[in-house]
């Protein structure tokens, strides 16, 4: 009688393996025998950079870039506004990487940590000639330069691959490293981080780049895999803060808002949720350079020189955040509030500064900027996203407009209380 009991419990609950929760069906997932690294796109060296877009242009080729567009556009109603958003898109990334792979093992695709560039997007090395390329010229809008320059694709009929910036020649402010620490910090559940991420940089920066990037066809951009890889990045360190109950956590509703299950299948698959929620399992072959620097792997991530100008270590900017009024931390940031926090939870850590405060002048003080630069890092609003969008994204209105006022209360609050970004130029 007692191993009947055990057993049902096992069956109803799971198994636990070092105090993990790990539901029925996951257990017998293997391990992964060997783990590839994902990078920013930015640390990558110029032969890894060489050996991607190789790949990339190899897919293109034989019309896969076609293909994943598509695909993502057929089933881009049930994907977007529920549960599935995180889970497909990893599946989804994970199998364009293994095309990619075909053409060349060794390829990892990268992930582009947009948050750095959030003030001025346009003006991000990524959307240079060397990485991606940048805003489209002509008439019709078409890419130039970068992997995907003088792209014809084929689908949702013959065109060039478009681009246009939605402030004309720059791009209006995405989300900044404070908001996005803030979303990792506060969401207790997964339903909470699918809707603060998706309903924040996601669209931000689909609509920032406009054009092709606008659509669900928005795969047939190389833009769209770097900008859901680093996506996925942040849901694989929230997952990390707290394995053993975030690992296969998978709450919130499905497209038909019943209630979702890891037991549901991937849509237009017949992969169980659980099968994707555990990396370095199954297919989920990877980790992320962030990953392994938190375990301790100090050669993980690739070290920015300060700025010139900068004499002594500039302060941490967990040091800089900490300093808000602890009615402001507590609302905001809750793991700074009661300690150091997790450096998974946290992107200030994460991200080195391109330039400080005031970088034209060689006297920073990031605690006092001069008194004619009030308004020096001041952090600016985030855009909204139009009505239509959400409506395309199958979310909610009510539930993307409740985001964006936490969001602008957010950097009122933080610039009331006289904090000065550092990520600001």
């Amino acid at each position: 009688m007692k191993f009947l009991k055990i057993a049902f419990g096992l069956a109803l609950f799971g198994t636990r393996v070092n105090c993990m929760a790990v539901p029925p069906g996951a257990e017998s997932v293997p391990v992964c025998k060997q783990i590839g690294v994902r990078k920013e796109v930015r640390s990558l060296t110029a032969t890894e950079w060489q050996a991607y877009a190789n790949a990339v242009a190899a897919a293109y080729n034989d019309k896969w870039i076609d293909w994943f567009g598509f695909y993502h556009s057929v089933v881009a109603d049930t994907v977007h506004g529920s549960s599935q958003f995180l889970v497909f898109h990893r599946h989804f990334i994970n199998s364009y990487e293994d095309i990619l792979q075909r053409y060349n093992p060794a390829v990892m695709v990268p992930y582009w940590n947009m948050m750095i560039d959030f003030q001025n997007p346009a003006n991000s090395a990524v959307l240079g000639s060397k990485y991606l390329g940048g805003n489209g010229v002509g008439a019709k809008g078409c890419v130039s330069s970068g992997v995907a320059g003088a792209w014809t694709l084929a689908y949702p009929k013959n065109h060039c691959l478009g681009r246009a910036y939605n402030n004309g020649t720059t791009i209006s402010p995405w989300y900044s490293p404070e908001y996005v620490t803030s979303v990792l910090q506060r969401s207790d559940t997964y339903a909470d981080l699918r809707a603060g991420i998706e309903n924040s940089v996601h669209g931000a920066v689909h609509l920032g780049l406009n054009g092709d990037m606008s659509t669900m066809h928005s795969p047939t951009d190389p833009v769209f895999f770097l900008h859901h890889v680093n996506i996925d990045r942040l849901y694989a360190q929230w997952q990390a803060v707290k394995p053993a109950t975030r690992t296969y956590m998978y709450d919130g509703v499905d497209s038909k808002n019943a209630p979702a299950t890891v037991n549901d299948f991937i849509t237009g698959t017949s992969t169980p949720v659980y099968q994707v929620m555990r990396l370095g399992y199954g297919n989920m072959c990877y980790t992320y350079d962030t990953i392994k620097a938190a375990n301790g792997d100090a050669s993980a991530l690739v070290k920015r020189q300060p700025h010139k100008c900068i004499k002594r270590p500039s302060p941490a900017t967990q040091q800089i955040i900490k300093q808000l009024p602890p009615k402001v931390l507590a609302q905001f940031y809750p793991a700074f509030a009661n300690g150091p926090g997790h450096p998974l939870e946290n992107e200030m850590v994460a991200i080195s500064p391109l330039q400080p405060m005031a970088a034209d002048a060689c006297a920073v003080d990031f605690k006092a900027p001069p008194p004619n630069e009030n308004m020096r890092g001041k952090m600016p609003f985030p855009s909204g996203l139009p009505d239509d969008w959400i409506k395309m994204q199958g979310s909610s209105v009510a539930e993307v407009r409740a985001l964006e006022k936490s969001a602008y209360d957010m950097v009122e609050a933080l610039n009331k209380a006289n904090y000065l970004s550092p990520y600001m130029v």
